[in-house]
């Protein structure tokens, strides 16, 4: 396979190159998984999926393609159970950068103790999301435990333009071109050296709920009419609040990823690609407010975005028409300004993951994900709910943000969890 990337990758693979721009997953496995075996189901994900093999190519004339040709297997690394556990080997992992031009633009290592197996799987954010990522890990264990299993590869890998339903496409191009499309200006394209900045030193904290919590909170969603995101939005706000109050910056707005496979052709269900975009809201967090009154705003908000194709329009504007005519689409990105942060943190919630429990001979007992690189002050949790128990992460550069200070946010969330759910 090889094709031009579409202006939503290139602008991520413009800013990957500035900072890293990753994501991974840990997995515990109870059994042990040698390398030969995990280095096979790997090569055979990779067959399946053209996006987890490939590099990227520069043309003279400043185009940009993505090809299969001559690109090597994903590699293994194995850490040293007595030197390192899985935090800090995901930290490290999170530091060290993809060689976009040489490629695979996936990694994987392994912690192997007695009986246990710990896999890391690491994501360039410019190739896929995380709910693309689980169908990287579901096929990956599928191979684990049938080696026999036929690959059937996926022979190209359209980008998200090219899988919107027609239906859907029909009523976005009713829209009007959105101000930064329409009345934006080319900005000078002078020569820009990017400032090197340093690489972050991730701090990532992990919890997770047992079943029983889990199917509280989720019947608390239910009785209120709420998505279990925003009440798990709202507890974190309300823990920030709690911990920072408006005098140390907190500014009641919550990000969230949101996935854009149901806008999507049915034939791309399995696809792994990028496929998702980003909503905000802006919540009033008062004391006065119950956390139900704070989810309801949350849903309601995100919702209404969705409902009207936000931001789905943006992308498919800025997939069609951003970079018309522009003869250098990274020295234009170099000289486009950087937005400051204008969110509190980011929420990245797969929902129920469909993942077994067990795989042949190996058991999962937990998946820790999406762990995100958190840059330029970012914080981000990642969550995910694997076999009815839901699953924590929260990630943000230790230069950025306080360790002290996140923990106490973590535990007064937890507190609220358990106020809650009684």
């Amino acid at each position: 396979m090889k094709r031009e990337t579409s202006s939503y990758e290139r602008v991520m693979f413009y800013m990957g190159n500035l900072n890293p721009l990753y994501f991974a997953f840990k997995i515990r496995v109870n059994n042990n998984i040698s390398e030969s075996e995990l280095k096979e189901a790997l090569l055979k994900v990779q067959k399946k999926h053209p996006l987890a093999g490939i590099r990227v190519e520069m043309t003279p004339d400043k185009k940009q393609f993505i090809t299969t040709e001559n690109v090597p297997e994903i590699p293994l690394r194995e850490f040293n159970a007595g030197e390192t556990d899985w935090k800090t080997a995901v930290n490290k992992e999170l530091q060290t950068c993809f060689d976009i031009f040489k490629g695979p633009i996936v990694k994987a290592s392994m912690i192997k103790r007695s009986g246990i197996t710990d896999i890391i799987i690491v994501f360039h954010h410019a190739i896929c999301d995380g709910l693309s990522s689980v169908i990287f890990l579901k096929d990956l264990f599928l191979f684990l435990a049938d080696p026999g299993l036929p690959v059937n590869p996926y022979m190209e890998a359209p980008p998200l333009i090219e899988l919107i339903k027609k239906d859907v496409i029909d009523i976005i191009e009713e829209k009007e071109l959105p101000g930064w499309i329409k009345d934006s200006k080319v900005p000078e394209s002078k020569p820009h050296e990017e400032e090197t900045l340093p690489w972050p030193d991730f701090a990532i904290h992990n919890w997770s709920f047992p079943e029983e919590q889990t199917n509280k909170i989720v019947s608390f969603a239910r009785r209120n009419n709420v998505s279990v995101h925003s009440v798990l939005g709202a507890v974190l706000l309300r823990a920030f609040s709690l911990e920072l109050n408006k005098k140390d910056g907190f500014k009641e707005v919550i990000q969230s990823p949101v996935s854009f496979r149901p806008f999507m052709i049915k034939e791309a269900k399995d696809y792994f690609g990028l496929f998702i975009g980003i909503l905000k809201a802006e919540i009033n967090c008062s004391m006065e407010r119950a956390i139900n009154e704070m989810a309801l705003e949350i849903y309601t908000k995100l919702k209404s975005q969705l409902d009207d194709y936000e931001p789905l329009t943006g992308y498919y504007f800025f997939g069609k028409y951003f970079l018309k005519n522009i003869e250098d689409p990274e020295l234009f990105y170099a000289n486009r300004p950087r937005r400051p942060l204008d969110y509190d943190f980011s929420l990245s919630n797969l929902g129920r993951i469909p993942l077994q429990k067990k795989y042949g001979d190996y058991e999962i007992e937990d998946i820790y994900g999406p762990i995100f690189s958190a840059i330029n002050g970012e914080i981000v949790f990642g969550v995910n709910t694997h076999q009815e128990r839901m699953f924590f992460t929260c990630t943000y550069d230790k230069k950025c943000f306080n360790y002290a200070t996140a923990s106490r946010i973590i535990q007064k969330a937890l507190d609220i969890f358990e106020e809650i759910t009684g």
